[in-house]
């Protein structure tokens, strides 16, 4: 019986270390699993404001810092996904915040400036468009920090915290 001892014990903790990974891993899979819905909502903007500006040659003003502004989110949201790049460029972390924010700023102002120039129906389909997925992407960033919060939390805590690193499970940061 004396010789059984080492097995068992070898045997629990290979169980329990399994279980650590499969509690990680579910918990890094919704971390991917929301911020791709959250992602998707930055998207929709993106397109809403890019459909916004005539496909002139030479946009008015506002309309080239609508079209300036998504493409900083756009570019931002790259940088999100690949951290390793935004660190390459540059050595400040990705603010998705503003950049949704001045986003934001920048499709008020192209609103009321289009207001008596663009046809109204259509202004009022790219208004539904972007309340729809403005309306999405807030919820959508919630829920995706608060599954970054379980995985951080997860990490940290005692026993996972001495196999997490060894595993490859690493920090991320909230958007």
């Amino acid at each position: 019986m004396s010789q059984a001892w080492p097995w068992i014990a070898g045997a629990l903790a290979v169980f329990w270390i399994v279980g650590l990974y499969n509690r990680l891993m579910r918990l890094r899979a919704a971390v991917f699993e929301t911020s791709a819905v959250f992602e998707r909502a930055m998207q929709a903007l993106i397109s809403v404001a890019r459909d916004a500006v005539p496909g002139t040659d030479t946009p008015s003003a506002i309309g080239s810092a609508l079209l300036q502004a998504a493409a900083a989110l756009e570019m931002g949201l790259k940088n999100q996904k690949n951290p390793r790049r935004a660190r390459l460029a540059s050595q400040s972390p990705v603010d998705l915040g503003a950049l949704w924010a001045h986003l934001q700023q920048a499709w008020l102002a192209h609103a009321v400036a289009v207001e008596g120039v663009c046809d109204p129906a259509a202004l009022q389909a790219l208004r539904e468009r972007w309340d729809a997925a403005d309306t999405q992407a807030p919820l959508a960033r919630v829920a995706a920090n608060q599954a970054i919060a379980d995985y951080q939390a997860a990490l940290t805590q005692a026993p996972a915290a001495w196999v997490a690193g060894p595993m490859g499970f690493r920090a991320v940061a909230p958007l």
